[in-house]
């Protein structure tokens, strides 16, 4: 245990996660609100046998953006000038826009699953370049007023290494956007002291809180953070009882994949105790899997050789999934940074020690993930960086 966690227990005693809940009625306990205080304080706002709305397919609709005055640099280079020949796929971008008229923060935007259509050179400066995207904006800043005179910094994914800057991006600042946050519905809620004050006292940006996912025995076994509490209305409990149905506006920033729903009903009867467990599941199921999954950093497994099972390593996820398996176990993941691969600075730190991890069949990713690169630079593919990070971690890797 870390010493944070030391001071935690002996001030708080154990913390919510690490225990097994439970509750006197007929249906069972699926859901925890809990709030966290800066110092580390815990407190449940409510208890729920369900929530409805979680599951949806509403993408975001596909837009076109242009770079207007773009610096590129690493792969977002390469993109731009091979846009004449293919449309290069990048994945996802993330912009930080100064503004450098007030004291204003910087606005974060996400972009995902970024496409270079074209590019031209800038009619006010030779030397930059505006380049077409598309792209589905995946997030937005609390303002939506352009700022008139900024800087945009432009990244490879949230935390990833440096692809350039521009002057401004058209098409960014739209008021009519949509926000892709769906109302949900608490159902068969039993809402303790804080929640029961916002039925009656509503506040209106909301209460952060942390989702809670239980298994069918009472064990956590996913904390989702930055669920927002915005209470629209309240009635008496469709379950009945003295249960009560609270619809909130907030909740997720966006709703979950379809795909998502087996995965949870999955977990609900506990963590997994085999392999491959999440094989047969899509990518976007695969993903969801990860969300479950309990941190392991190798440390444990100093010395050892660990063994891969790569037949089923065919997408990013499932390279995820299959190393978190070998390492930790059934339902584990590498807790290195996996957004080293997009350049995050942090990379995680060493093993104290040499871990041998045998990739079997690792023809199957090398040859599936070919095409896909989440390299800065873009000089590698995703399947090198992979390898890399793990020889980084303290890994060495054999193929077989």
């Amino acid at each position: 245990m870390s010493e944070g966690g030391e001071l935690y227990e002996a001030r708080y005693g154990q913390r919510y996660e690490d225990r097994t809940w439970a509750w006197e009625r007929p249906h069972p306990l699926r859901f925890l609100l809990v709030a966290e205080e800066w110092d580390g304080e815990q407190t449940v706002w409510a208890r729920c046998a369900g929530i409805r709305g979680l599951f949806a397919d509403e993408e975001p609709p596909r837009e076109r953006l242009t770079l207007t005055g773009c610096v590129p640099e690493g792969r977002l280079r390469k993109a731009v000038d091979g846009a004449a020949r293919e449309r290069d796929r990048l994945g996802d971008l993330s912009l930080h826009i100064d503004d450098e008229t007030t004291e204003r923060p910087t606005h974060d935007w996400e972009l995902a699953d970024v496409v270079v259509l074209d590019s031209r050179p800038n009619a006010d400066d030779a030397s930059r370049v505006d380049v077409l995207i598309e792209t589905a904006v995946a997030d937005r800043p609390d303002s939506r007023t352009e700022p008139r005179s900024g800087r945009v910094r432009i990244y490879n994914g949230w935390g990833g290494g440096w692809l350039g800057e521009c002057r401004r991006v058209e098409g960014l600042y739209k008021p009519e956007r949509p926000v892709a946050r769906p109302a949900l519905t608490l159902v068969g809620c039993q809402p303790e002291e804080l929640m029961l004050r916002r039925l009656t006292t509503r506040r209106w940006a909301g209460d952060p809180v942390e989702l809670f996912v239980l298994d069918r025995a009472g064990r956590v076994v996913r904390v989702m953070e930055h669920f927002f509490v915005h209470v629209r209305e309240a009635r008496p409990s469709v379950l009945g009882g003295a249960l009560v149905d609270i619809a909130i506006d907030g909740g997720l920033s966006k709703p979950l994949p379809h795909a998502a729903r087996p995965v949870w009903d999955a977990w609900h009867e506990g963590a997994p105790s085999t392999p491959n467990a999440w094989a047969g599941l899509d990518t976007r199921g695969r993903a969801q899997w990860l969300g479950f999954t309990r941190p392991v950093g190798g440390e444990d497994r100093v010395g050892d050789t660990c063994h891969l099972d790569g037949r089923f390593a065919t997408d990013i996820p499932g390279v995820q999934c299959a190393v978190g398996e070998a390492i930790g176990g059934p339902g584990a993941h590498f807790a290195r940074c996996w957004g080293a691969l997009r350049g995050c600075p942090c990379g995680g730190n060493r093993l104290p020690g040499p871990v041998t991890l045998v990739w079997h069949d690792a023809h199957i990713a090398r040859e599936a993930l070919a095409s896909v690169s989440a390299d800065a630079a873009g000089e590698l593919t995703y399947f090198e960086s992979v390898v890399r990070l793990l020889e980084q971690s303290g890994i060495v890797v054999e193929q077989a």
